[in-house]
């Protein structure tokens, strides 16, 4: 099968940056020093990259997503053939870790704006091609081929440019989907064996362009442990005086580590030296479920137009659908009802043409469960939980469609009275906006 049609992602880009200066607009994001622990290859490395020690060469990168969610990267090659004439090899790789790995190309026996012919397989693999990354802006190539000319070397590469608007920092944050759900989610971890009295937790949280996780353990007995995410080994802490804890972040922040993994659907244990300390056992943070390519539910489409918009609504001048491209948005603050004074609250509905969310957020309330009621009528629970900076807080998310880790939006809250109740108390309320 011809290479170009096998991803249907693949696209001549002539650049034309090899030669000339670093064309930064801005140097590396937050969180790319390198003393922030081990970084991974995301879509920001992206872009134009020049060999150092070569005359007007160098390669174009892209790290690309396909159909079925896997990463992928395309590289082109431009250099020169024996004769003198510009010349390109295509690569095609896998990412792991600091590195990229490709299958090395050469398409042959093709003439200048030659007709497509799709009996022709012009492309032919000539060997191998591996880029070993030392940050987000330099790395090492090596290659093996068996080609005549090729051959087998190395060579070193600095970044030239760079996607415009990004920021490289060599953590997971920089995969994020621009549309992705966003929040907090915390978790238990409990003595796998017996003999431990001791506990933990685990949190996650991420917001645009920024992911933490946290675990924190607590009455095991001073040593180091070893933090394991699906069974790969993250990192080690030193408990002290029964208590411990290993923060990663995405960007990397002065001292937490760089998180270049994702924990979420993943079994999270503590080690010793001896085997498991603390386990999630079967919970496990929740996925979004996120499609690159749309929702995939023709059912649940609020575009405008032919089949659009979900259909009635109570009216009043409220949107009930939206132009491609757009976004609705209606925040307001809850107001206290002087039952627990310090408490405090924001309740948000929001709309694209895929889906519709609305969230009830609260803090500097007790830690416990409170009641939501749209309309009088109870429609979920939020419950509360002490963050690392010591304050309380807690959130509950609607959505159409259903996704995993949200309720099911099955009612309307515009124009409708929301009430937070501790108990039979309202601590918190307001009549949410109809736009």
């Amino acid at each position: 099968m011809n290479v170009f049609n096998l991803f249907s992602v693949i696209t001549l880009v002539v650049s034309l940056t090899l030669t000339g200066s670093p064309l930064f607009a801005h140097g590396p994001g937050p969180g790319s020093d390198d003393s922030l622990g081990p970084f991974m290859v995301t879509r920001h490395f992206t872009g134009s990259w020049a060999q150092v020690d070569q005359e007007s060469q160098g390669l174009n990168l892209e790290v690309i997503e396909q159909l079925d969610g896997s990463r992928k990267s395309v590289v082109y090659w431009y250099t020169y053939g024996a004769d003198r004439k510009s010349a390109w090899y295509l690569g095609i790789g896998n990412l792991v870790e600091d590195q990229i790995v490709y299958e090395l190309y050469d398409s042959m026996d093709v003439g200048f704006m030659q007709d497509d012919s799709p009996d022709d397989e012009p492309v032919q693999k000539i060997g191998t091609m591996t880029i070993v990354f030392d940050g987000c802006d330099s790395g090492a190539v090596t290659f093996e081929t068996d080609h005549e000319e090729v051959g087998s070397g190395n060579f070193n590469i600095a970044r030239v440019s760079e996607i415009m608007n990004t920021h490289c920092s060599g953590g997971i944050s920089d995969d994020m989907h621009a549309d992705a759900m966003f929040g907090e989610q915390r978790m238990r971890l409990d003595p796998a064996r017996e003999g431990i009295i001791g506990t933990g937790y685990a949190e996650y949280e991420d917001y645009p362009g920024h992911m933490e996780f946290e675990i924190e353990v607590e009455d095991l007995p001073d040593g180091d442990y070893h933090l394991y995410t699906g069974g790969q080994y993250r990192g080690m802490f030193t408990v002290f005086e029964g208590r411990g804890e290993l923060e990663f972040t995405s960007p990397g922040e002065t001292g937490a580590m760089r998180m270049t993994f994702d924990p979420r659907g993943e079994l999270i244990e503590v080690h010793d030296s001896q085997g498991v300390v603390l386990s999630s056992f079967e919970n496990r943070f929740d996925q979004d479920d996120h499609s690159h390519h749309g929702n995939g539910d023709d059912d649940h489409h609020y575009g405008c137009g032919p089949g659009g918009g979900p259909g009635g609504g109570p009216g009043g001048g409220m949107h009930d659908c939206v132009n491609d491209g757009e976004f609705i948005e209606i925040e307001v603050d809850l107001i206290n009802t002087a039952v627990l004074p310090e408490a405090k609250g924001e309740a948000e509905w929001n709309m694209n043409t895929n889906r519709v969310e609305f969230s009830v957020e609260i803090e500097n309330v007790p830690v416990g469960s409170y009641v939501l009621k749209v309309d009088g009528i109870q429609e979920g629970v939020i419950e509360t939980f002490e963050m690392r900076n010591a304050e309380v807080y807690g959130r509950i998310i609607f959505r159409d469609p259903e996704t995993t880790g949200r309720e099911y939006l099955d009612f309307e809250p515009r124009g409708q009275k929301i009430e937070v109740l501790q108990g039979e108390s309202i601590i918190l309320e307001v009549t949410f906006p109809l736009e």
